[in-house]
């Protein structure tokens, strides 16, 4: 099950240094463009996230960078089945059976926010390995999901014209991050970079 946020983030310190990242920001993403928080731990890069979030005004799905992450924890996988069993014995001396067996497709975060047109928070995105995030290039890139191969359902989805992607991680050096997919950066310069400050962007 997933949790779909509308996040207002409260007590948010909005400077006029924050205000003026923020709106340019928000261009980016109102222009179609993913956007990408790169910094320092611990200087505000997920509040910031949210903040932009809900400037956009859509329902949020928040995802949270894992080691253990597999594709299928972004775009679902196959959990469970169906079994149909019918027995004809419409006719004595005959007897039909028919038994099918089905397996059930369920969507996680990506896939649901790519198709309902929700704003993706991947919060610390480089925690998980690089080839897990391959799946992001197509639907920020191509506006095109692909999902594995099943006869019951399509192996490509249609992003939703409205659907976002707010990506933030923390330097390389940092423990337990992993390097990033180059190809994720956003075209036309939606990649903002965050040092260490003294200001927080949440008061205490």
């Amino acid at each position: 099950m997933t949790t779909v946020l509308n996040a207002s983030p409260e007590q948010f310190v909005n400077t006029p240094a924050v205000q003026r990242i923020a709106q340019r920001a928000l261009r980016y993403l109102q222009s179609g463009f993913s956007v990408y928080l790169r910094g320092s731990a611990k200087v505000g890069k997920s509040t910031l996230a949210m903040h932009l979030a809900d400037l956009l005004n859509q329902p949020i799905i928040l995802l949270f960078g894992d080691d253990e992450f597999k594709t299928s924890d972004l775009i679902g996988n196959q959990l469970g089945y169906t079994r149909k069993k019918v027995v004809d014995n419409f006719i004595h001396s005959v007897v039909k059976v028919e038994d099918e067996l089905r397996q059930h497709w369920v969507d996680a975060r990506l896939t649901l926010a790519c198709k309902a047109g929700f704003t993706l928070v991947y919060d610390e995105f480089n925690r998980s390995h690089p080839e897990v995030n391959n799946v992001l290039l197509s639907s920020t890139k191509e506006s095109l999901l692909v999902l594995p191969t099943n006869q019951h359902r399509a192996e490509y989805i249609r992003v939703h014209p409205q659907f976002r992607a707010i990506l933030t991680s923390n330097p390389q050096e940092y423990c337990g991050v992993h390097a990033t997919v180059q190809k994720l950066h956003p075209d036309g310069g939606g990649v903002f970079h965050f040092k260490a400050r003294s200001t927080p962007l949440r008061s205490m």
